[in-house]
């Protein structure tokens, strides 16, 4: 488990979890305040220890709890833990609750949670006033669009790059399989061995097919957009782009606050 920043205050406090297929990631809230972030296999964690060390001490303080997840299974083990450790029911992230942005979409029920938490940060942080893509580069990436008016009007996904490499490598007899360590730019386009050439199509495919799709975005609604970029493999692109798009970590967590906040308001 990884922490970060620690200290407790005396007011009431938000929960937010992000349930993914390995990694869970957890954030508490004062307000818009991030008090401390932490990380937990999704899987196989201890609950015990988990209370002792990162919970105990916000038991009297946490009144609400938010859930972003894409593990059902493990969704129904939060949906109990949260009643026992703070006494507080979770409310989890669908397009069935109250939110700041309106769906504008097919079958809104199908439509990823950690999506919409994406969406309403982008939209809440730039406090409604402008048309906004949110690209998270994680297991798959995904491109969502909002206009300023507060519709989500839908998105892109693609392969992310772990997803990519791990395809190349299952479905070809000699390619390796390239790690997120092994993600990066090198000096030339070209690759002179097997896994600079690997490097360079996985980097450069994410880095293009970006750029095209931004420009697209841009030309089939003829507005200006900004551009928030997340995710894991985010941190890698950022300075490649041809725009400048604005790089925040944990979206999603930031997200599930915002909804708490928003749908507790009267």
């Amino acid at each position: 488990m990884t922490l970060r920043i620690a200290y407790v205050r005396g007011f009431t406090m938000n929960l937010a979890i992000d349930i993914g297929n390995s990694l869970t990631h957890f954030a508490v809230f004062e307000g818009q305040k991030e008090i401390e972030s932490f990380t937990a296999a999704t899987n196989n964690f201890d609950r015990s220890e988990l209370y002792n060390k990162y919970f105990k001490k916000y038991s009297d303080k946490i009144k609400a709890v938010g859930i972003s997840s894409v593990v059902p299974a493990v969704s129904e083990i939060w949906n109990q833990l949260s009643e026992i450790f703070f006494r507080v029911k979770p409310v989890f992230i669908n397009s069935k609750i109250r939110l700041p942005v309106k769906l504008k979409v097919d079958k809104p029920a199908s439509f990823g949670s950690d999506r919409i938490c994406n969406s309403v940060f982008g939209y809440e942080y730039f406090k409604r006033k402008q048309n906004l893509i949110v690209i998270d580069f994680g297991t798959a990436n995904t491109y969502d669009v909002v206009l300023k008016n507060g519709d989500l009007v839908g998105g892109i996904i693609a392969p992310g790059l772990e997803t990519s490499a791990k395809s190349l490598n299952v479905s070809t007899g000699q390619l390796p399989a390239l790690k997120h360590a092994d993600f990066l730019f090198k000096n030339s386009i070209i690759g002179k061995n097997t896994i600079d050439a690997l490097r360079s199509g996985l980097m450069n495919y994410a880095l293009f097919a970006t750029e095209g799709i931004v420009k697209s975005v841009i030309k089939e609604f003829k507005k200006d957009f900004k551009v928030i970029i997340t995710g894991g493999n985010a941190g890698k692109l950022k300075n490649k782009f041809s725009f400048k798009p604005l790089y925040i970590e944990n979206t999603v967590l930031k997200g599930i606050n915002l909804i708490l906040n928003y749908s507790n308001k009267k």
